[in-house]
C-alpha cells in the first residue's frame, strides 16, 4: 500500500496552521452534521407528501458508483475524519488505488469533466460543455467503480458524507437504479430521485481566508490529494481559483 498518506499526517494539524485547520473541521463538521438532518427531513416530506416511500437502504451501494463532486471544505473535513480513523483511513488509500486503475480508461475524458466543473457555478454551461459532462458522467457510471469509501456495502465516512450523496434519495425499486435507467429521460424504469436546494456546496467561506468563489471537484481525489500533499494541495487549488 502506498504509505504516503500516512507521511503528511504527522504534522499535519501540528502549530498555529494545524490549530486552524483541526478547528476548522470540528466546527464545519458540526455544521454539516445540521445541514444534513435539514436534507433529510426536506427529502422525506417531499416523499411523504406524495404518499410514497423511500427505498434507499443501508448496504444498497448501486448508487455508490456514481460521480460524486464535493467542495473544498468537504474533503478538508473527510481528510480530519480519516485521521481520526486510521482503519478508515487506511482502506481508503487501498481502494483508492485500485479506483485509479479503473478510472485510467476514461482519463481524458475524466479530465475534461473536472475541468467544467471547476468553472464558476454562476456561470452557465455550454451546450458542447453540457453534452460533455452528460456523455462522461454516463460513461463513468457505466463502468460500476465502486466508491473508495464503500466498505461492505456501507458507507465507511456516513457522518461527513458529501451533501451530494445525501440529497439523493429515491422512491422506486432498487433495480431501477442500473445505469443504462438513470440517465435515460424516456426510460421506464427511470428513478424517480428527490432533491432539494444545497447551497452550502457552494460556500466560500474556509480556514484563515474566504475563498473567491466555490472551489469544487471529485470528492476522493481532493480527498487523497489533501492526504498526500497537505496543506501545499489546498493552498495551491484555492490560489488557481482565485486568478
Amino acid at each position: 500500500m502506498n504509505n504516503s498518506a500516512f507521511i503528511v499526517s504527522s504534522t499535519t494539524y501540528a502549530g498555529e496552521a494545524g490549530k486552524l485547520r483541526k478547528d476548522f473541521c470540528i466546527d464545519y463538521t458540526s455544521k454539516k452534521k445540521k445541514s444534513l438532518q435539514r436534507i433529510n427531513d426536506e427529502i422525506s416530506k417531499q416523499v411523504n407528501d406524495r404518499g410514497e416511500t423511500i427505498t434507499c437502504r443501508k448496504g444498497c451501494p448501486v448508487c455508490c458508483v456514481a460521480y460524486i463532486e464535493a467542495n473544498i471544505q468537504e474533503c478538508e473535513a473527510i481528510a480530519f475524519y480519516l485521521y481520526e480513523h486510521p482503519a478508515v483511513l487506511a482502506s481508503f488509500v487501498a481502494r483508492y488505488n485500485q479506483w485509479r486503475v479503473g478510472i485510467s480508461q476514461i482519463s481524458r475524458e475524466f479530465a475534461r469533466c473536472e475541468a467544467i466543473l471547476h468553472q464558476d457555478p454562476g456561470l452557465k454551461l455550454s451546450s458542447d460543455d453540457q453534452v460533455v459532462l452528460l456523455e462522461v458522467l454516463k460513461k463513468y457510471h457505466r463502468q460500476s467503480i465502486p466508491c473508495s469509501f464503500l466498505e461492505g456495502g456501507d458507507c465507511s465516512i456516513h457522518e461527513v458524507r458529501p451533501y451530494v450523496c445525501a440529497n439523493h434519495l429515491v422512491s422506486t425499486p432498487e433495480a431501477w437504479c442500473r445505469s443504462e435507467n438513470w440517465y435515460e429521460p424516456n426510460s421506464a424504469n427511470r428513478p424517480r430521485i428527490y432533491m432539494t436546494n444545497i447551497d452550502e456546496l457552494y460556500e466560500t467561506g474556509f480556514y484563515v481566508n474566504d475563498l473567491a468563489k466555490p472551489v469544487i471537484g471529485f470528492m476522493p481525489a481532493m480527498v487523497y490529494r489533501i492526504l498526500t500533499e497537505g496543506a501545499a494541495y489546498i493552498q495551491k487549488l484555492t490560489r488557481h481559483e482565485k486568478e
